[in-house]
């Protein structure tokens, strides 16, 4: 079922007749009422990829609505039937029609004839997961565990083995997708939600709480777990156990860091867990074939997020292992699209520590259809080695909760709740399916024979089987580890052996020499599960520091990171030296030098290059990090050894700048107060100035020359630092002045920001930067004000957020002040401008080239339109099916519908800066935020004194006074002409 990432608020606060419009709107755009189609002429309206073949296995009335399914080990198909959905608008609800079927095909032709109904008067379940002749169940806020124990088909035996996930929001928001890992750990998506998880047979154990992120439990000791990632509706291992997970708009995210490689070091500053494999949002393009009219087609509220022509239901994912389509689908990826009623195929190539993903073929998609019917929202892989589909076959798949209510009626919400599909695809020409579970007994040794099949699904069940047995077999899996010709096998074979008590130091050296960067990347991952790394294996991965892959790189990080012999700093130096540059194997290897960071620092600038990229971003986050949280003269000394060497090179620049910002200024200070220092100190910073006025030197070089500017003598450092405001100078220059001005605090060079003529000069971009500046400190608001009242400044050109901000400051001085610059656009009526404009909205002969030109003058500093421009606001590439009215509407009146992931957050840290922004990233460590000039902010939890939400915008009112209204017209038309 679709997992929508949006949130309607109340629209009753606007006036009757404005509603009743945008309805009449939302109705006449409404998706015609198409009859569904019967299984024949299903099948016969799907475009798939040349050379195969897409076969129905199971229809209505056998399923109906199947939202996941499994293969137990008998090759029988149990099916999740998501009955029930969609659960009350407000507030989710309850249902008992959630249903487990068993689906048998007993004569062999492929087709799934018999049902038996295994488990029914069950919630909203979304997951099954085969245990020990049983199956766990997602079904919020439990996981359960059914098993038949008495052979009749029904289930008899049905505990709870965890509790706590929260179920109060809409049904797909929902812990789901339990998927087993390569360590025997059984994984689960957020559902983006949040919960407090206990085990009923563990009632002494404390409960786990979490928000919005994955999880794992052992299936042995239902001991619960965070994970990274914050996966929705996805979660799928490759054959060498790396996760990934999806949610609407992100097709594909690898989770790469954990909660606890982040907490190794508490100034790590780093919060991030996922990293974007595939394009995203609006550069995530599908190529459907339908007409299906999506939320975002036809409901005026939701132009927040633009979905037509790009994934905006991203489900289902799986890294696919089967043989049944032929070997250039083997590792791929496949998400289903049941919004657009499709499935995207996409490759992975190696990217750093990660990887990336692209969508193939070119122009057109693996499977699409015609009827607006199908729904695929899951996909799985079979004994046969096919790629199987589950399709909810729903008129909406999407949850009335997200739709307005004055258009819910329009929306057919009921149709399909009594029919259901599963399909299969495998090669043209392939042979019909045969019974694909044996008839004989197996044994264990069998079962270590299947380690070797090509289809992932036998190996997967060999090793399950194999950890729930624990006949002895080291020898045979070894050989298996050591001398397979398959790499998958291999890697399995590792595992099987640690899963079971079984893997010894001499099969981890023999896989660390394994030709296949796959199989070596188990060793690290190995290692890590060991409680201490045996004397043994010192040596081993030690060597992995070297290794030519950077996977397998990044991996031995990890292990290193938490290895306290002095041996592994000179291997973490190894790979800061060779990926550095790589924000993951960054933080891998700092996450680890606690402790010891001058010891670290020794090594890194004994054999690093100085000038190369990796080296220089290493500096400053070392530099960041000691300036965080190491003593006061340790910051000092840190920064003296730098600013001693001259002259200045990037790595001192970067440097200098990451233990000065870690000090928050202080290590700064210190030294330009040491009579020692002093004269060291002022002689780089003439150097720095040097470099920041250089307007031939790379940007790069620039940038933090200019930041450390933020941190000299404002007497001085002021002038250079408004010169390089001037608009020749580049965007980013004039950013970081802006920025490094802040950081000075400095009265006067401030009015310098705000004088009119510069002003005018600015870009929106830049007037954002400067107005983020004035009202971030207390010291400099006075400032802003001064400008408000001289005429510089228009009150126009502050944004809804910061009038918020400065209206309830906590200095009663500001609040007086601000209540007379924003008098007249407080008691103003915003949408009293909407209706004074409407006559814009739609004109025949707008000029749409026009409107490009006002695009890029007022709105591209923080929106992006076909790939151009800022990443602050919602991509607008997808309006053109938007009503005129309705994009007129979100203009003039920006809160009008405000997303979550928009929403502006304010932040007063410690030291009395305010920072707003919308939240980019976060973790139990800090926040990263993206600032209305495009800038990100990471504020550590410590630093944080206040924490709003303000459920408002970062795009300012007034936009009209920036355009005419011919220009208006025609922004209008430029956002809604074709592609």
């Amino acid at each position: 079922m679709r997992a929508s990432n949006r949130s309607v608020h109340a629209v009753g606060r606007w006036p009757a007749g404005v509603l009743a419009a945008l309805a009449l709107v939302a109705a006449a755009a409404a998706a015609p009422a198409l009859a569904p189609l019967e299984p024949a002429a299903a099948l016969a309206a799907f475009r798939l990829e040349p050379g195969l073949r897409i076969e129905l296995v199971a229809a209505e009335p056998a399923i109906v609505d199947p939202v996941a399914f499994v293969f137990d080990d008998r090759g029988r198909l149990f099916v999740a039937e998501g009955r029930g959905y969609p659960d009350p608008v407000e507030g989710g609800g309850k249902t008992q029609l959630g249903r487990i079927v068993c689906l048998e095909d007993r004569d062999g032709d492929g087709r799934f004839e018999h049902r038996t109904v295994f488990a029914d008067g069950l919630g909203y379940i979304n997951g099954l997961a085969v245990w020990r002749g049983g199956l766990f169940v997602t079904a919020a806020p439990e996981i359960l565990y059914l098993k038949d124990r008495d052979g009749d088909g029904a289930a008899d035996e049905r505990r709870t083995v965890l509790t706590g996930f929260e179920a109060s929001k809409t049904a797909q928001l929902r812990v789901s997708h339990p998927t087993r890992g390569p360590d025997g750990r059984f994984y689960v998506t957020s559902g983006l939600n949040g919960g407090k998880v206990t085990s009923p047979a563990h009632p002494d154990r404390p409960a786990v709480a979490f928000t919005a992120r994955d999880g794992r439990f052992d299936p042995e000791t239902s001991a619960f777990e965070n994970t990274g990632g914050r996966g929705q509706f996805g979660l799928a291992f490759d054959a060498f156990g790396r996760r990934f997970v999806t949610s609407n708009r992100h097709p594909v995210l690898q989770v790469m860091l954990e909660p606890w490689h982040l907490a190794r070091h508490p100034h790590l500053g780093f919060s991030e867990t996922t990293q974007e494999v595939s394009k995203v949002e609006a550069q995530a393009k599908v190529f459907r074939l339908s007409n299906a009219a999506i939320s975002a087609d036809y409901i005026p509220s939701l132009m927040g997020t633009p979905h037509a022509g790009t994934f905006t239901s991203a489900c289902g994912l799986i890294v696919f292992g089967g043989d049944a389509l032929g070997a250039d689908y083997v590792g791929n990826a496949f998400i289903c699209e049941p919004a657009q009623n499709l499935i995207q195929r996409q490759v992975f190539r190696p990217e750093g520590s990660s990887w990336r993903s692209d969508a193939v073929p070119a122009g057109r998609e693996f499977l699409a259809t015609t009827d607006v019917w199908f729904r695929p929202v899951f996909l799985g892989e079979g004994p046969d080695g096919a790629l199987y589909i589950a399709d909810m076959y729903r008129r909406e798949i999407d949850h009335p909760r997200y739709v307005p209510e004055e258009s819910r009626g329009g929306l057919d919400f009921e149709g399909g709740k009594d029919r259901g599909r599963i399909y299969r695809i495998v090669r043209e020409g392939a042979a019909p399916r045969a019974r694909p579970v044996r008839a004989q007994a197996e044994t264990p040794r069998t079962w270590v024979a299947d380690l070797e099949s090509p289809k992932r699904w036998w190996r997967d069940r060999a090793a399950r089987l194999l950890a729930e047995d624990k006949t002895p077999l080291q020898a045979e899996l070894a050989a298996l580890a050591a001398r397979s010709p398959r790499p998958e096998t291999r890697a399995a074979a590792l595992w099987v052996l640690r899963n079971r008590g079984e893997l010894a130091p001499e099969h981890l050296v023999q896989a660390g020499r394994d030709p296949q960067a796959g199989v070596r990347e188990q060793v690290p991952r190995l290692i890590a599960e060991m409680p201490n790394l045996p004397a043994e294996l010192a040596s081993l991965v030690a060597a992995l520091a070297a290794d030519p892959d950077a996977g397998v790189r990044f991996q031995a990080a990890l292990v290193l990171a938490k290895w306290d012999a002095p041996a592994a700093i000179p291997a973490l130096a190894a790979i800061a030296r060779t990926d550095g540059a790589d924000r993951w194997s960054r933080a891998a290897v700092l996450s680890g030098i606690g402790g010891r960071e001058i010891e670290f620092q020794r090594a890194l600038l004994a054999e690093m290059g100085r000038e190369e990229p990796a080296f220089a971003a290493v500096m400053e986050h070392l530099g960041r990090m000691v300036g965080a949280g190491g003593p006061p003269e340790r910051s000092r000394q840190f920064l003296a050894e730098i600013v001693a060497k001259a002259p200045p090179e990037s790595w001192q620049l970067a440097a200098a700048l990451g233990v000065i910002q870690g000090s928050r200024g202080a290590a700064a200070k210190r030294l330009a107060a040491g009579s020692a220092d002093a004269a060291a100190w002022q002689t780089f910073v003439a150097r720095v100035a040097e470099t920041a006025q250089n307007a031939g030197a790379p940007t790069g070089r620039r940038l933090p020359a200019i930041a450390l500017l933020g941190y000299a003598d404002a007497v001085w450092a002021g002038p250079v630092l408004t010169g390089l405001l001037a608009p020749r100078q580049p965007a980013d220059v004039q950013l970081q002045a802006v920025k490094a001005i802040e950081s000075l605090g400095e009265t006067e060079t401030a009015r310098a920001l705000v004088a009119a003529e510069r002003w005018r000069s600015y870009t929106p971009q830049v007037r954002e930067a400067v107005l983020a500046a004035v009202t971030g400190k207390p010291a400099l608001v006075p400032v802003l004000f001064d400008a408000l009242e001289g005429g510089a400044i228009a009150p126009t050109e502050i944004s809804s957020v910061k009038r918020g901000q400065l209206l309830k400051h906590a200095q009663p001085a500001v609040r007086e002040r601000a209540a007379v610059a924003f008098r007249a656009l407080e008691g103003g009526d915003r949408m009293a401008v909407y209706r004074s404009f409407r006559d814009v909205a739609g004109r025949p002969a707008a000029d749409a080239k026009a409107g490009g030109a006002a695009f890029v003058r007022s709105c591209s500093a923080c929106h992006t339109y076909r790939g151009n421009g800022g990443r602050v606001g919602p991509d607008l590439t997808g309006l053109k099916n938007q009503p005129a009215e309705a994009i007129l509407l979100h203009i003039l009146v920006p809160n009008y519908e405000v997303m979550p992931s928009y929403q502006t957050l304010a932040v007063t840290t410690r030291d009395g800066r305010t920072v707003s922004g919308w939240l980019a990233a976060e973790s139990e460590f800090g926040l990263l935020l993206r600032t209305a000039a495009g800038a990100e902010e990471s504020i550590r939890r410590d630093e944080i004194a206040t924490l709003t939400a303000t459920g408002v915008s970062l795009m300012p009112d007034g936009l009209e006074q920036t355009m005419t209204r011919d220009e208006l017209a025609g922004l209008i038309a430029f956002l809604k002409q074709a592609d």
